[in-house]
């Protein structure tokens, strides 16, 4: 479904688990026949690069190993012009071999996670994630993990055991992120905030807590460039994605609160006491509460799922704001990631969902 890529001959090779169950068998392992190969992780870079990671038996043992178009700084992997980096090797995760546990996942070049006994070690690239839990550390309103240990590039993390979150929880969980206040400029004033419905007496984040950034994953510059990678992976739907950002003009100016950055159902569990913890924040930031209330709503709109029980929970929001951000997420946050993250399913439905 995805247009030929001029610059990665080998995409759809080094895509496919059947043909690098073969390459991983040669390349890795003398020949030994490799079983069950299934794509664990995917970034593609139309017209610059792809990294697959794959999970694949041997035996009995079960193994990790990391493709990477265009390198050679691996283990060589000529028949699909990438080189192979089996795990614990990664070329920009330094702290990758000192993760202890059971690896449960691994966005080659960016971040890996094990579990352990009540926890999680985590590594990544940037900071993040560290950022985001140390920054909601000292408050009470929002159940997040807590940091246990941060040691020599390994982010030791609290495990919570749950279950899938309820909507209506979610929605309640997010309104209590997004009443937290930094003592800060950029959060304007408490009478900006109770504008979008965000009651300003929550909490206040502590005052020495990690600097954050500014919300700026549905910039215009970022919508621009998701319609025009839809275009050139996806030209049955390029015409919509263009059409789409032109509708959606520029977003309505809306008071800034702290952000996940991330909101969806697969960033949230719902615990033994019925409280719903937000979880993954490395893209904590300051920005419109609608962006997060919006991606979630753009993902349950695609899934064919009822937004009301989430939007109830959740409680007053600007619909103007709302549905911007809703529409925007749609674009960058569903229909870019189908191509990024390679998700077939979606990106045989990007021309209709578009349009």
């Amino acid at each position: 479904m995805l247009a030929p890529d001029p610059v990665l001959p080998r995409r759809d090779a080094l895509l496919r688990p059947e043909t690098m169950a073969g390459v991983l068998s040669q390349r890795l392992h003398a020949g030994v026949p490799v079983d069950a190969c299934e794509r664990m992780y995917v970034k593609y870079r139309v017209g610059d690069s792809v990294r697959v990671v794959y999970r694949y038996r041997v035996g009995e043992t079960t193994a990790f190993a990391a493709a990477r178009s265009g390198r050679r700084d691996g283990v060589p992997a000529p028949e699909v012009d990438a080189a192979l980096y089996p795990f614990p090797h990664d070329r920009k995760l330094a702290a990758l071999p000192r993760l202890p546990g059971r690896l449960i996942a691994w966005a080659a070049e960016q971040s890996a996670t094990a579990q352990l006994d009540g926890a999680y070690a985590k590594v990544q690239r940037a900071d993040g994630e560290r950022r985001g839990l140390r920054a909601l550390a000292d408050q009470d309103a929002v159940r997040v993990p807590r940091l246990l240990a941060d040691e020599d590039g390994v982010l030791t993390i609290e495990a919570l055991p749950g279950r899938p979150p309820d909507l209506h929880g979610l929605g309640r969980s997010l309104r209590a992120l997004h009443n937290l206040k930094r003592d800060s400029p950029s959060l304007g004033n408490a009478t900006a905030q109770s504008q979008n419905g965000v009651d300003p007496g929550a909490r206040d984040i502590k005052r020495d807590s990690p600097s954050l950034g500014n919300f700026v994953r549905l910039d215009r510059a970022r919508l621009v460039t998701a319609a025009e990678v839809i275009a050139a992976a996806r030209p049955e739907a390029g015409d919509a994605a263009k059409r789409f950002v032109e509708r959606l003009g520029a977003p309505p100016e809306q008071p800034e609160v702290l952000v996940h950055g991330d909101a969806n159902l697969g960033n949230a569990v719902l615990l033994e006491d019925g409280t719903v913890a937000l979880l993954d924040l490395e893209h904590l930031a300051v920005g419109p509460a609608a962006a997060d209330v919006g991606q979630v709503v753009a993902n349950l709109l695609v899934a064919g799922a009822d937004a009301r029980p989430f939007l109830e929970g959740y409680g007053t929001l600007d619909r103007e704001a709302l549905s911007w951000y809703t529409r925007a997420s749609l674009l960058a946050r569903v229909a870019l990631p189908a191509i990024s993250r390679y998700r077939p399913q979606l990106i045989a439905r990007l021309p209709r969902l578009l349009a």
